[in-house]
């Protein structure tokens, strides 16, 4: 089957990797990768639903709350280089915990999360102001936001260029579009291929580096103001050891001693910043401008 590439439009593929007779197609002209069979909407939303719900959510940022927090004050402290303080809007919120941070640094917050026990948990829990509904369905007027924030989710959109044409709109002049996203040109991503933990098919639709990104949206309207590309060591450390060591006894033993003796983790730590800057950190962040000159 013909398909045309998000990103250069051009129809020349070859298979990356496979999991589970699910394909990782790459272009061969820009390298942005897509996951086929491409999953119905149906599908989707299922898989969503399962994945993650609340309680699930709950343990894994819970017992690292101080490491979350300090992680998204490091986020806010790079997105008021652009925007000091206004309307903020994170789509893709979970339970709310980048919202409360972005709040007590003085945004206006409002949260977009499809997942509906991750979005009722933010409202009871923290009385956070999130919609549990597809973007395009809820019923912001244009030019509302200030900031928009999509930490680890435009991989998942079907329709991508809709959503950021949607985004765009929703928008002040100006306003500041911050996209995380997997690098499949990194490191971690060329060292385990198969077993990257951040390919996770077929919840992840695209799979993108860090030009095709950029590219992506420049043609969608935005200036990019800045680009760059990082990883928590631990989480490197934790794939590697993931993919590499058997899953036995002995397996265990070694991670189990790598982690003691963070090893792994010093030697990530020195040589990591050598791969961020040549665009190989196992995360994208790009930091975009609403473009009027597209108007």
């Amino acid at each position: 089957m013909k398909m045309d590439c998000i990103v250069c439009g051009k129809q020349v593929f070859y298979t990356w990797t496979s999991i589970a007779g699910i394909n990782i197609q790459r272009c061969r002209s820009c390298g942005v990768g897509i996951t086929t069979p491409v999953p119905s909407a149906e599908e989707l939303l299922e898989d969503n639903s399962e994945r993650y719900i609340a309680a699930e959510r709950e343990k894994i940022y819970l017992p690292r709350i101080r490491y979350f927090q300090a992680r998204y004050h490091t986020y806010i402290k790079e997105i008021k280089k652009f925007k000091k303080a206004g309307a903020l809007l994170d789509i893709g919120c979970n339970l709310g915990i980048f919202l409360l941070s972005a709040q007590k640094e003085g945004f206006t917050v409002t949260g977009v999360e499809l997942n509906k026990s991750c979005a009722e948990y933010g409202r009871k829990r923290y009385g956070l102001n999130i919609h549990s509904d597809y973007l395009t369905k809820i019923d912001f007027p244009d030019e509302t936001f200030d900031v928009i924030t999509l930490y680890d989710v435009l991989e998942h959109v079907p329709d991508i260029k809709g959503m950021l044409a949607d985004i765009r709109r929703k928008l002040k002049n100006d306003g500041l579009l911050v996209i995380q996203s997997p690098n499949i040109d990194s490191v971690l991503a060329r060292l385990t291929k198969a077993k990257w933990s951040w390919l996770t098919p077929p919840d992840h639709l695209y799979h993108f580096n860090p030009s095709g990104l950029a590219s992506l949206l420049i043609s969608a309207g935005f200036r990019i103001e800045k680009s760059r590309t990082w990883e928590p060591a631990e989480d490197f450390c934790n794939n590697i050891t993931a993919a590499y060591l058997p899953r036995n006894i002995a397996g265990r033993a070694i991670q189990k001693l790598l982690r003691i003796s963070r090893i792994c983790f010093i030697v990530v730590l020195f040589l990591q910043r050598i791969w961020w800057q040549r665009q190989q950190g196992g995360l994208i962040q790009i930091y975009a401008i609403k473009d009027g000159r597209h108007d």
